[in-house]
Formats: structure tokens, C-alpha cells, sequence
């Protein structure tokens, strides 16, 4: 009996052992449970390459949400370099979990770029326990060539004269490995689109310039290719400037109460600011520059072709009440409370006038559009834009094709507008231009 006792108390003494082991094994993991997750860092370029340039815009991004990284390796290989671009290791868990690199300029700074194929290769790991307390790696290697010779360009059109406010074409040629050409002026770029001629490397761009740019903006046709190599040309220019009036519109409470609302009531995002004057000046620029990018964006879709046919046309036997570019200082009560500028011509002729087409195209918004009201905009091909405002009431329908001179409404006084009229607007690439 005794032995069997002895017996029963040291298996009770290796139980209790275990149990604390277990004890000890299962608080210790819920300590560091996190520390052994097994997501790998991530790893990714900001955008997809084939080639880059002498001088790349490329930036990489690596992070790990969990346990932080621990270690960064950049590496370039190409022909007998094999260069470290980076090496960064973090001194705690947690401490760094999200960091970019500007891969563009450290080639730049730490090698000599050669013509030809290389390799960017990117080691990362975290503070993760797992593999034997290593952490978690992610690796990731991109074969690309360099390539830094830029595209060739030629300008082929002679003398081009601009009215500040206007726009021209220019013709030019282009490399096989031109991507993207076009014009840039100023802040705005001008695509370039096939001239469908025997050479097929000729193109062309109708290209605006803007009313508010000063007269001795340079015009640039730049031509880039894949690798992000670019070329400039300058065509022969001369701007001729222009004085745009400026003038006076005083506010009368009839006239807000009779807009402010109906807008509202058509425009969701639009906030009441509390009273009248302050909501239309929030109508009057944050809106009307919404509607202006809503432009801008359509004219991306716009084909790579003309869709019109010769001149535009104006609204028969309309007169001009408001011309292009008109600076106006809004007024209330002897308070300039507003200050904007009026990118189109006002038209009249009697009121609900049939509004004609400008010209071919195809309608891309036929709907109650801000400022404008009930408003129509034709895309009449390669960016260019023609905009109907302020109709009473509209007769065709997104995607609808329609002939100059076809009606698509009636002239109205809907958005801001004291009376019935036809507010007429051209704009390319989303650039107001004077019809």
C-alpha cells in the first residue's frame, strides 16, 4: 500500500509539471501570438513598366501591417552592374510598417544607366517569429530595359496665329516609339491624334489657348515614349492678346430666390450655407467648377476623330447679348460678393427658340447640369465639346447622333439665368475657347 502511494504522488508531481509547462507554453503564445502570423510584406511598384528612362518617375511602396518591417533590399542588376540601391533594416518590431521609395532617383544617384535589359529585385521581411524567428519574406524581381534615347519629333505645319483665347492646329511626326505626343500649353495638355495620311507616323492636335494665360506662353509639341523619354519642339507662333471686358451684375432678391432654389433642389451635393447670397456664391464657383471638370472628363472619352463637318453655325438669327470671356463682380447690395469668369456667348432670339446643333456629333449629356440647367452637350470628336444652356426643355438623349442644325430643345431661363436664353460654349480637352 505504501508503494502504491509513493507511486500515485510522483505521477501526481510529473502532472502538475506538465500542467505548468502547458501553463507556461499557452500564456507565452498568448503573449506573442501576433509575433507569429504569417503575412509576408507587400510589396509593389506604383505603376506597371516595360522600360525606363535615363531619369525613371518610379516609386515603390512596402509595407506590413502586422509586425513592421524589419529589412528593405533594393537591388539593380544590368550587364556587369550589380548595384545596391537600398538597404534598410528597422530596429523594432512595429516601428516602420509602411515606407515608399523613389526607386527613380536612386538609380539616378547610385548607378551609371546603360542602353538595355535590367533587373530591379526587392527583398523584404518583417518582425514575425516565423521562420525560425527570420520573419516573413516577400521577394520581387522585374525584368525591364532601359531605354534612354528620346523619340524623334519634327514639326511639320509652318506659321500658326493665335488669338488668346482661341485655338490652332499644328502637324507634326512622330518615331515608331512615341507613345504619347501632343501640345502643352501652360497647365494644359493637347493630344495628338493620327492624321490618317500615307505616313503614318504624322499627326496632328488641335490645341486651345487659354483666355487666362499670359500671351508669351510657350506652345510645346513634346512627343514621349514608353520609357517616359521626352521631346520638345517649338512650332512658330504668334499670340495676339486680347482685353476681355469686364462688368457688373447686381443681385436682386428676386432673382436668388428664384435660382437658389431650383438648383438645390436638382444638385444634392450643393449644401445650404444658411442664406441666400452665400449659397449662390457656393452655387456660383464651387458648382460651376464641378461642371466644368464634369466637361473635362467627357472630352477624354471624345473619339480620335472629327465628327463635323466644316464651320459651326450659330443659333439663327440670335443675337449676341454676352460675349466670351466677360470677367463679372457679382453685387449685392453695394457688396461685391463673387467675382467669375463668363466662358461662352449669351444668344436670344424670342422666347422657347428651337436650338439647333452647332454641328455633327453625338449627344454625351442631355440632363439638368448645374449652373447650366437643362442643358445638352454634343462631343463632336478629338476633345472638342459644344455645350447648349439654360433650355426649357431637351429633345435628344445621351448617345443620340445629330446633324448640324438638327433641334434638340428649346431656349429657356433654367439654372442661373434671369431670362430665356441660349448660352452657347465650346471646349476643348475641358479649355473654354471662344466660338
Amino acid at each position: 500500500m505504501a508503494k502504491i502511494s509513493r507511486s500515485t504522488g510522483g505521477v501526481s508531481i510529473w502532472v502538475v509539471l506538465l500542467l505548468l509547462v502547458s501553463v507556461i507554453l499557452v500564456a507565452g503564445f498568448a503573449l506573442t501570438y501576433r509575433r507569429w502570423e504569417g503575412q509576408a510584406p507587400q510589396v509593389a511598384f506604383d505603376h506597371d513598366f516595360k522600360a525606363l528612362g535615363r531619369t525613371p518617375a518610379l516609386h515603390l511602396k512596402v509595407e506590413d501591417p502586422g509586425n513592421g518591417l524589419r529589412q528593405v533590399i533594393i537591388r539593380l542588376k544590368q550587364k556587369d552592374q550589380d548595384i545596391v540601391l537600398a538597404d534598410e533594416s528597422f530596429d523594432r518590431a512595429g516601428a516602420e510598417k509602411s515606407k515608399v521609395y523613389d526607386v527613380g532617383k536612386l538609380i539616378a544617384e547610385k548607378s551609371k544607366v546603360q542602353e538595355g535589359p535590367a533587373t530591379l529585385s526587392v527583398s523584404a521581411t518583417d518582425y514575425a517569429f516565423r521562420n525560425f524567428f527570420g520573419g516573413n519574406r516577400n521577394e520581387l524581381s522585374k525584368d525591364f530595359a532601359f531605354d534612354i534615347y528620346p523619340p524623334r519629333l519634327e514639326v511639320l505645319s509652318g506659321q500658326h496665329y493665335i488669338n488668346q483665347g482661341g485655338s490652332e492646329c499644328v502637324l507634326y511626326r512622330v518615331s515608331d516609339d512615341t507613345e504619347v505626343s501632343g501640345v502643352q500649353v501652360g497647365p494644359h495638355f493637347f493630344p495628338g491624334f493620327p492624321a490618317n495620311l500615307p505616313d503614318k507616323n504624322v499627326r496632328f492636335s488641335l490645341f486651345a489657348f487659354a483666355y487666362d494665360l499670359p500671351a508669351d506662353t510657350p506652345v510645346k509639341v513634346v512627343a514621349r515614349d514608353a520609357a517616359g523619354n521626352e521631346a520638345e519642339a517649338r512650332p512658330w507662333q504668334k499670340v495676339f492678346p486680347h482685353t476681355f471686358r469686364s462688368r457688373d451684375i447686381a443681385l436682386k432678391d428676386s432673382f436668388l430666390q428664384k435660382v437658389v432654389p431650383e438648383i438645390m433642389s436638382h444638385t444634392p451635393g450643393i449644401e445650404d450655407q444658411g442664406d441666400l447670397v452665400k449659397t449662390f456664391v457656393e452655387i456660383n464657383s464651387k458648382l460651376r467648377r464641378q461642371n466644368h471638370d464634369t466637361i473635362a472628363k467627357l472630352s477624354l472619352e471624345s473619339p480620335p476623330k472629327f465628327l463635323w463637318n466644316d464651320a459651326f453655325l450659330q443659333l439663327s438669327n440670335s443675337k449676341v447679348e454676352s460675349l466670351f470671356a466677360d470677367h463679372r463682380t457679382y453685387v449685392y447690395q453695394g457688396n461685391k460678393v463673387d467675382q467669375q469668369d463668363h466662358v461662352g456667348f449669351d444668344l436670344s432670339v424670342v422666347q422657347r427658340t428651337p436650338i439647333e446643333a452647332g454641328n455633327d456629333g453625338k449627344v454625351v449629356l442631355a440632363e439638368y447640369f448645374g449652373i447650366y440647367g437643362n442643358t445638352v452637350l454634343i462631343d463632336h470628336g478629338t476633345g472638342l465639346i459644344s455645350l447648349y444652356a439654360h433650355m426649357s426643355s431637351i429633345d435628344v438623349k445621351p448617345g443620340q447622333m445629330v446633324k448640324k442644325k438638327d433641334i434638340i430643345g428649346r431656349s429657356g431661363a433654367t439654372g442661373l439665368a434671369e431670362g430665356d436664353h441660349l448660352h452657347f460654349g465650346l471646349f476643348l480637352q475641358g479649355v473654354p475657347v471662344n466660338p
